[in-house]
């Protein structure tokens, strides 16, 4: 297992300890990290720990399950399943107390042994429609 897998590790197992400081320890002070499903992506430490404090205020019992890792070296790209219920607001929405399970695939760059750029796939109207916000 390479250093940057290890690394990867360690950035889940914080994101289920719902500890953003662990998560930001691992990551460059200029990392970019990209839902492709949003406008924008987030530019920084310090949009990086707003995002996800407001992403485990909305959906407090996030789980990340690794499903597949894949190792090139300054690159890694995980598959995971990603569960949770909408219980608090998010992104200024009322919560929908709906469940949501996602396959969410994540692509890691690495600059040395900190993260630079984090990018996420994964399909919005498959959330929309388990949150009732989008119907088919």
């Amino acid at each position: 297992m390479s250093d940057q897998t290890k690394t990867v590790d360690q950035f889940f197992a914080a994101m289920n300890r719902y500890d953003v400081e662990g998560m930001a320890a691992l990551l460059a002070d200029n990392v970019v990290a990209w839902e492709v499903a949003e406008a924008e992506p987030c530019r920084g430490l310090h949009a990086f720990k707003k995002s996800y404090t407001g992403l485990f205020i909305g959906y407090p019992d996030c789980r990340c399950e690794i499903l597949e890792k894949h190792d090139a070296g300054q690159d890694v790209i995980y598959e995971v399943r990603w569960t949770a219920t909408n219980t608090g607001v998010f992104k200024g929405v009322d919560p929908t107390g709906k469940p949501v399970d996602l396959r969410i695939a994540y692509f890691f760059k690495f600059d040395g042994d900190k993260i630079i750029r984090i990018t996420e796939y994964y399909d919005l109207a498959t959330l929309l429609v388990q949150q009732d916000q989008l119907e088919l």
